[in-house]
């Protein structure tokens, strides 16, 4: 049976994105939909609800087919803009104080166990950090280690403390340096509920989503969550369950976690209230999870099932597809994105450009029930003719 109608929930993990750019982000999608499957899209305004929700109506018409999505924008980049705009000092300071928290709690090696390639992606950012440091130490201590006068120290030690803040700036800000970092310090906040925003924000998704699946006449809701958006999604829809129940009963609804970042922080042996949130949604809720990775993104924890990394026995065990990215993207995009992790990373919110299991778009906009695109057509790309039709 045909969707005509979806609600779509869709989580930002830890970007600067306001409504309005993931508006422009997800129309670029759509154009990518529309060419792949003969279709045509129509969406209006983002329509701002409170801090950082907003929605969006997309129409999207096939060759015989119609699908009305309700499109809202979960996001915190507005808090995010206030780690961004700390001084350089503190953002330092907090990046690699969340680093000795990851170490010496034993994290990181549970990172290791889980998915050796994440690691990468943690170390780098404090990688660099080290090098930032320890070429200010050499340039400002360098009378001493050359057994000079020590008051050499006069010029070396100011001169020491520009260059450092010059590889911050640069190469760093090519690198993504201080963003990282950033990430780090507010990932650490959330594990030890020190960000009174991150924790009213919370409490804001919840009342919305249940306030929309109270309203919604939507055949089925989707919650999109990229990255570490998939945090916040995991708890809105632990928060609804604990609420009402019944409001996540009443149709089929599906959690697309994309990238999933989720253990970076499930992980930390402080994170108990996020693990229980993940055990209320696996064991309790009937939401279906499922999860999608790729061996060429370091930027989440491949071949990891959340389930079993946290020692929970789910109601229904997630579905974990593994798909490549070159299968999905033209050649052109994906030699783009190989240079950047970072894009590589956001390649699981572009459009599908060549016909393939995974598709945002579809997941969006098309006609096909989520349910139906993971298990009953499994592996195949949905059965839309040549010219974008419904299979007999």
């Amino acid at each position: 049976m045909a969707v005509r109608k979806r609600l779509v929930i869709n989580f930002t993990g830890y970007e600067g994105l306001h409504p309005d750019a993931v508006r422009g982000r997800y129309l670029n999608s759509a154009a990518d939909f529309n060419k792949l499957w003969g279709a045509r899209t129509a969406a209006g305004p983002m329509v701002a609800e409170c801090d950082n929700i907003a929605s969006m109506d997309i129409t999207t018409r096939g060759s015989d087919w119609k699908t009305e999505t309700k499109f809202c924008q979960y996001g915190s980049a507005d808090i995010f803009d206030a780690y961004a705009a700390r001084n350089v000092v503190t953002r330092f300071a907090t990046g690699l104080m969340a680093f000795l928290d990851i170490l010496l709690t034993g994290t990181f090696w549970r990172y290791l166990r889980t998915s050796w390639r994440f690691c990468i992606f943690f170390l780098w950012p404090f990688a660099y950090a080290c090098f930032v440091t320890l070429a200010a130490l050499a340039v400002g201590l360098f009378p001493l280690l050359a057994e000079g006068s020590k008051l050499h120290l006069l010029w070396t030690v100011p001169l020491a403390l520009v260059i450092g803040r010059v590889l911050i700036r640069w190469p760093g800000e090519k690198v993504f340096f201080s963003y990282l970092l950033d990430d780090w310090a507010a990932a650490s906040d959330r594990i030890y509920g020190r960000s009174t925003a991150l924790n009213q924000r919370r409490k804001a998704f919840a009342a919305n989503l249940a306030e929309k699946l109270r309203a919604t006449d939507a055949d089925e809701v989707v919650i999109i969550a990229h990255s570490l958006g998939t945090v916040p999604a995991v708890e809105a829809i632990a928060d609804v369950w604990r609420i009402d129940p019944e409001l996540l009963r009443r149709k089929p609804v599906s959690l697309v976690a994309a990238g999933s970042c989720l253990l970076m922080i499930a992980l930390h042996p402080r994170a108990n209230g996020l693990r229980e949130d993940v055990r209320v949604v696996m064991q309790e809720s009937p939401v279906l999870w499922a999860e999608f990775q790729t061996v060429t993104d370091i930027v989440h924890f491949y071949k990891s099932d959340p389930a079993v990394a946290l020692g929970i026995k789910p109601r229904r065990a997630p579905v974990i597809e593994r798909i490549r990215f070159k299968r999905i993207h033209s050649a052109k995009r994906y030699v783009r994105a190989r240079k950047n992790f970072f894009k590589m990373h956001l390649l699981f919110l572009k459009g599908a450009q060549i016909r393939n299991p995974y598709d945002m778009g579809m997941f969006v906009q098309g006609p096909f029930p989520f349910k139906d695109l993971v298990t009953k057509y499994k592996g195949v790309a949905a059965p839309l003719d040549l010219e974008g039709k419904l299979a007999a």
